[in-house]
């Protein structure tokens, strides 16, 4: 009861509507037909089953891109050297207009340094040029083998999550090993394959209710595992 969230998805079925990014409180939590009823700040009251639960996450702190251009009275940032990669003018300037009445940075001077000089304007690689200019047989040629790519991919039902890895090899990490694992493991699969792969609902043992998670084909159990050891190992 209580908890803030924020909705995931944008909802189109109910009245008043619900969009992405929206925030709202837990007002009624009913174990026995497994609802969560939230109310937001902008005056909906939801109903989510059990199903649609993935729908919502809690927002007790949130990142500026996932406050989807929202504002708030007072934002805290923080500015570190560990993160040295994500500091860029645009990402401080997003961040500082979230804030309606105080922006408050904490961390490091030379983070904030370094986020001023670092001019790097986002670049959307979409083809919409090339697809402009391309004759309708050629557009036709490249949704087709889009197509198959989704029905390949789609139909692969032998699949391993990090959850799933660590028990089969009797392990016992922590929340903060799992986290580090799923994301190392995310990142050689998509250096492979070049895609993300398939989300599915899975039962967590710390969570009452199913979430989506990452699952990975058994042919790319190889790669789970070299995450599992490189985390637990480092």
């Amino acid at each position: 009861m209580n908890d803030r969230v924020i909705q995931l998805k944008n909802r189109y079925d109910i009245a008043p509507t619900v969009m992405n990014g929206e925030t709202g409180n837990v007002v009624l939590v009913d174990p026995e037909n497994q609802q969560v009823t939230v109310e937001f700040e902008e005056g909906a009251i939801v109903n989510y089953r059990e199903s649609e639960l993935e729908q919502i996450m809690h927002s007790f702190c949130l990142t500026c891109h996932k406050s989807q251009g929202s504002e708030f009275p007072y934002v805290i940032m923080p500015l570190l050297l560990s993160n040295r990669h994500m500091l860029t003018r645009q990402l401080l300037y997003t961040t500082m207009t979230r804030a309606s009445s105080t922006f408050i940075a904490v961390g490091q001077t030379r983070a904030l340094e370094i986020a001023v000089a670092t001019d790097k304007p986002a670049r959307r690689y979409t083809q919409l040029q090339t697809q402009l200019i391309s004759t309708v047989e050629q557009l036709t040629q490249t949704l087709d083998s889009l197509k198959k790519k989704r029905t390949v991919k789609s139909g692969t039902t032998a699949t391993v999550s990090v959850a799933k890895r660590l028990k089969e090899r009797g392990i016992q990490a922590t929340t903060g090993e799992r986290t580090k694992i799923g994301s190392l493991t995310l990142q050689l699969y998509q250096d492979k394959y070049k895609y993300l792969p398939s989300k599915q609902l899975e039962q967590m043992e710390e969570m009452k209710f199913k979430t989506k998670t990452y699952h990975y084909e058994s042919s790319a159990v190889d790669l789970i595992d070299r995450a599992i050891d490189i985390v637990l190992n480092s």
